[in-house]
């Protein structure tokens, strides 16, 4: 290795502990303001501020301190991980859901300790691909972690037979003791009913389901409860099941919204109990294929990304084969039909394959204003991870081959399209992404080849020259405010790691970070935004006030 990142990491770890932690609490904040050090703040919309210590934000953190220990062999790392840990747990933990204040709607007072949450989303509990690092929460007590995976489920999921989930959970209440014995698994979607699925009152969003499909995982892993595993496999079936059956294309949900009102005339109101909110916006253009489920052109990082990653390590978890094989499926179809190899870019589209590139909504909706033009996306290398640790736990012909094809066209060189042993690799590349540090260091682990590694630690020096500024990880020089969660530090520590041989020992990486996610006044007018937008986004060139910090 040309030059360790060890001291810098220290640095970076131990600056940003230092200046993010409140006087009188270990707790911490969830972002630095990198031109006077101050704590990301939330901005109400009547004017005042909260100092933001969301623990569900600082999961990734969390693991950087933990693994610096397995680095380094120094245990002050872990301890503070642990020490932060263990006032949370004591302080914020639901005595009687179970449910940790923490998540999409609510945080910490940094400075007062007070539980706070964003306007217009009532405070409850919400996980959407954050993956807590369960097994430090687990460490530090046990007996809270165990309750808070039982009560999550509990709070989340409204009618066990018919599997009506709400990403929204309620504090407060009581749960019967052994949740997951209590029901028995019936089936939900009916393939053979195709396209129709069933309508639920909540929303079974593939994000807030990976969270609890992910919780069920680590309970049983934790417990030997075989029903909690059964309960993890069966929600995610459902979601195999709702599967387009001639593409094999994955869904965002597996249900379709009920109405329960009269459609507004005003497009632009978008609840969901109006009902399937695709066919609202796309039903009179394309008939049946229009339902939340099949949209593969709004976001499809949870789908392609998140949630396949999750599953694999569930997986691995309940060392079942056939969820392996689940997974890769739904991998396989979505980049057979959404990914140009040729331009190595994704396609916007129906998971029956349908292109929409092109495609101009002809009405306000859920999906974007009136006028939207639907475009064609670079892929982004985190797909090749996807495609990477998928490839390791299988020989699946199909998989490799995307793979082998992914790892060219990103023009890192050639794999072995049967071994994904490479026959050829790049001496340097542009990419600047924590995501190719990852798949290159696990092929890396897979062949013995250490070209890869040195391939991986160019991609890390990228990663220090475009997103490193005086001490601060920050999407560009311009940007104000640096995240905790970012996950670019751990890359570096997962490069540090693979050099002294223990990468097998760190914590896995997943999850891009937590948000907040609520209303505040932009421009005069109440939004429901993201911190990581109105936050995390924000530069110093911008005229206007910021509406977060000072």
């Amino acid at each position: 290795m040309k030059t360790s990142f060890l001291p810098l990491l220290n640095d970076y770890y131990q600056r940003m502990t230092k200046q993010a932690q409140a006087k009188s609490t270990p707790l911490l904040a969830d972002g630095i303001d990198v031109h006077n050090g101050r704590p990301v703040y939330w901005a109400y919309p009547d004017g005042s501020r909260a100092p933001m210590s969301n623990f569900a934000s600082q999961q990734n953190f969390m693991r950087g301190l933990v693994a610096l220990s397995e680095i380094t062999g120094n245990a002050h790392y872990r301890e503070q991980a642990h020490q932060l840990t263990q006032y949370f747990l004591e302080h914020y933990s639901d005595p009687k859901s179970g449910l940790f204040h923490w998540g999409g709607h609510r945080f910490i007072n940094r400075d007062t300790g007070d539980i706070e949450g964003p306007a217009g989303k009532a405070c409850v509990h919400e996980l959407k691909h954050h993956f807590p690092f369960y097994d430090l929460l687990h460490q530090v007590s046990p007996e809270k972690t165990t309750k808070y995976l039982q009560g999550f489920w509990a709070a989340h999921v409204s009618d066990w037979h018919k599997l009506d989930l709400s990403r929204h959970g309620e504090y407060g209440q009581p749960f019967p003791d052994r949740i997951f014995h209590q029901f028995e698994p019936h089936q939900v979607v009916d393939p053979s009913l195709w396209p129709d699925l069933p309508e639920t009152v909540g929303l079974t969003f593939v994000n807030a389901s990976t969270d609890l499909i992910y919780a069920a995982c680590h309970y049983y892993k934790y417990t030997g409860d075989s029903d909690a595993s059964k309960w993890a496999k069966h929600l995610y079936h459902q979601f195999v099941l709702a599967r387009n059956p001639e593409t094999l294309m994955p869904v965002y949900q597996f249900s379709s919204p009920k109405q329960r009102e009269p459609e507004p005339e005003d497009d632009r109101i978008t609840f969901s109990w109006f009902g399937d909110r695709a066919r609202r916006q796309f039903g009179k253009e394309f008939g049946a294929i229009a339902r939340e489920a099949n949209v593969l052109f709004r976001d499809n990082w949870p789908v392609i990304i998140d949630n396949p990653l999750a599953m694999l390590e569930c997986a691995d978890l309940l060392q079942d084969d056939e969820l392996t094989d689940w997974v890769i499926d739904g991998i396989n179809a979505y980049f057979r039909y959404a990914w140009d190899e040729s331009t190595n870019e994704i396609i916007p589209m129906w998971n029956n394959g349908q292109d929409m590139t092109g495609y101009v909504f002809q009405r306000d909706g859920y999906y974007g204003d009136k006028g939207t033009t639907l475009k064609r996306q670079p892929t982004d290398p985190a797909c090749l991870l996807t495609l990477v640790r998928a490839g390791i736990r299988s020989d699946n012909a199909d998989l490799r081959t995307l793979t082998a094809k992914m790892f060219a066209s990103f023009k890192l060189g050639r794999l072995n399209a049967q071994t994904l042993h490479p026959t050829e690799v790049a001496q340097e590349t542009d990419i600047a992404s924590p995501y190719l540090v990852f798949s290159l260091l696990e092929l890396e682990q897979l062949t013995g080849d250490h070209r890869l590694y040195e391939l991986a630690e160019n991609v890390g020096e990228n990663l220090i020259r475009e997103h490193y500024f005086d001490g601060y990880f920050l999407p560009s020089v311009k940007h104000r405010f640096a995240r905790l969660d970012d996950p670019t530090p751990y890359a570096l520590i997962a490069l540090e790691a693979a050099r002294k041989g223990c990468y097998q020992q760190i914590p896995v990486a997943i999850s891009t970070g937590g948000y907040l996610h609520g209303e505040q006044k932009i421009d005069g007018e109440i939004k429901i935004v993201y911190d990581l937008d109105v936050i995390y986004q924000q530069t110093i060139e911008e005229p206007t006030p910021l509406p977060c910090g000072q």
